[in-house]
């Protein structure tokens, strides 16, 4: 079979390439790839950003990508969804067995690996996952949507965390592709969609997508405002700002992982007993509900802005790279 090799260290070295055909071990299934996503991170394992002290850890060759939709093309021992289901599910690959795992942490198990970042991945032919991190899809989810449900179950459980009460003032503080998601699983409820005056485009799709107020620019007039602000930017200063539109008793649920540092007044949120939250990526269990909120928000297809085969990979990081597309379906 073909798969999207990184074969070392260091800025591109990829190859569309012939690979052994994956074997399943015990509870696992082999997937033949539907579609593939293609995000910042799997950019900066191409660029060569992670190395050690990174988090990841990548031994080359190896194949790359994360975020998959499939059908199951072949059965290990003690799995039991049928061969041609569809399904998405998890690149986290967990030992299920320690505390956080008990406690439906498992992103922070210590035996953590992720799919195309420490371990060979899934842009390829046909790849090898745990069952139990799949999830099956519903007729009314096109592989089209369904190419988001890894980013999705990032956003989705990042509203989890936040434990939205009723009538709560929400705002999402970056209108890139896991901002979008995250208004997707806000759905049913009202959401300003905040920006830079660069970020235009997106923002109006933000609009399309529902949301009831967008704003890029005399973002002051909206400090204090809100009850929860999900940080989806990446960035220190995005951090700041969100601190800033909290209001009274206010959560900043933090999704994007700046490089940077960012400022706050610590003493702003004491005097205001505000929160600051971590979301990173998702347990599991997230999975669980992913497909019926994914189908709840139709609306997100249209994030998916270009397709293009997993040879033409240069293409598709122009696209990307340009922010000429939102977002790329890869497919072998």
């Amino acid at each position: 079979m073909k798969a999207l090799i990184k074969t070392a260290p260091g800025n591109g070295h990829l190859e569309w390439a012939d690979r052994a055909e994956p074997a399943p071990g015990p509870g696992e299934v082999v997937l033949e790839l539907t579609g593939a996503g293609l995000c910042h991170t799997d950019l900066g394992m191409i660029h060569g950003a992670y190395g050690p002290g990174s988090g990841y850890s990548p031994s080359f060759p190896m194949v790359l990508g994360h975020e998959y939709t499939g059908r199951i093309a072949e059965n290990g021992a003690g799995t039991e969804l049928p061969p041609g289901s569809r399904v998405v599910g998890s690149a986290h690959l967990t030992c299920g067995r320690c505390a956080w795992c008990d406690r439906g942490r498992s992103m922070l198990c210590d035996q953590r690996r992720v799919l195309g970042l420490d371990v060979d991945g899934v842009y390829a032919e046909r790849f090898v996952v745990p069952e139990r991190n799949l999830a099956v899809l519903p007729p009314s989810v096109p592989d089209r949507l369904a190419v988001l449900a890894e980013p999705f179950a990032v956003a989705a459980h990042a509203v989890d965390v936040a434990r939205l009460g009723d009538n709560e003032k929400i705002c999402v503080l970056g209108p890139g592709t896991v901002g979008l998601l995250t208004l997707g699983a806000l759905a049913g409820r009202e959401v300003t969609v905040v920006g830079r005056s660069e970020d235009s485009a997106q923002v109006e799709r933000a609009r399309e997508l529902g949301a009831t107020e967008v704003a890029t620019t005399e973002i002051e007039a909206l400090h204090g405002k809100f009850d929860v602000v999900f940080e989806t930017a990446g960035t220190g200063a995005a951090v700041t700002t969100g601190t800033k539109l909290l209001g009274r008793g206010g959560r900043l649920i933090c999704v994007g992982l700046p490089a940077e540092e960012a400022n706050f007044s610590s003493a702003q949120l004491a005097w205001n007993e505000q929160s600051i939250i971590g979301s990173r990526a998702y347990d599991v269990s997230t999975w669980e509900s992913v497909p019926s909120r994914l189908a709840a928000a139709p609306g997100l297809e249209s994030i998916v802005t270009h397709t293009v085969h997993l040879s033409d990979h240069e293409r598709a990081l122009e696209l990307v790279e340009s922010r000429q597309a939102t977002k790329v379906l890869l497919h072998s």
